[in-house]
């Protein structure tokens, strides 16, 4: 029997048979402002709560201060977490742009110095922008075979269009592929969330309706 660990995201635990299998890689896909970085850190968060250490990493030239401002918004963000280590937040741009393969390496250290049992690159993009075309393909093979072997749910997101998952390496590679969607429906924008795959999991298919508020996120399994 598969050894799943909660999402933590109200409603999807429930699509998807008790949560995330572990080990297992993840794929967390959606255009701009479709809700992926709150759909990662929520279930950092929830794991903190379930005694779990939670590792976020990033190669976005962004100061990790405006990031948790930004997350600060949500009700399920604890400093106090945060001071204690228990979810971490980890920049590696400056490893990425000087030697982008390097930045492997750097993830293997993190995970090593921290043990997370969820972890998170938010987003993969900056990874594949610094890499030279003919090197991606290695790259992310590399990377996703490294992250299998760690004990952990690892999801990584992806800004990515729904029709380009199909054809995608990293929708391929991944154990699971969850996409969230923001389309106009009678000139009104709704967000939704589909699990598209999940190895040993029989789960719940077709698009769900999504609401994000200062709660976070909820889904509503069944209204479309």
């Amino acid at each position: 029997m598969l050894q799943r660990l909660k999402t933590g995201i109200p409603g999807l635990d429930e699509m998807v048979n008790g949560g995330f299998p572990i080990p297992s890689t993840a794929l967390v896909a959606g255009e701009p402002g479709t809700g992926k970085t709150t759909f990662s850190v929520q279930s950092l968060f929830y794991g903190a709560t379930c005694g779990e250490k939670g590792l976020y990493i990033t190669a976005i030239s962004e100061p990790q201060w405006v990031v948790q401002k930004f997350l600060s918004t949500f009700a399920f963000y604890d400093q106090e977490v945060v001071e204690r280590e228990d979810v971490v937040f980890c920049d590696v741009s400056s490893v990425a742009r000087k030697n982008p393969s390097m930045a492997l390496e750097k993830i293997k250290e993190l995970v090593e110095i921290h043990e997370p049992k969820r972890i998170v690159i938010d987003p993969i993009t900056p990874f594949l922008d610094l890499i030279d075309s003919g090197q991606s393909r290695e790259f992310m093979h590399n990377l996703f075979s490294t992250m299998k072997a760690f004990n952990a749910v690892s999801v990584v997101t992806a800004e990515m269009a729904y029709a380009n998952i199909p054809h995608s390496l990293e929708g391929y590679m991944v154990d699971s592929v969850v996409v969230l969607s923001y389309p106009e429906e009678e000139r009104v924008r709704r967000k939704y969330i589909e699990v598209l795959k999940m190895r040993g999991t029989r789960h719940t298919t077709g698009r769900q309706l999504l609401d994000i508020s200062s709660s976070g996120m909820q889904i509503q399994v069944g209204l479309r």
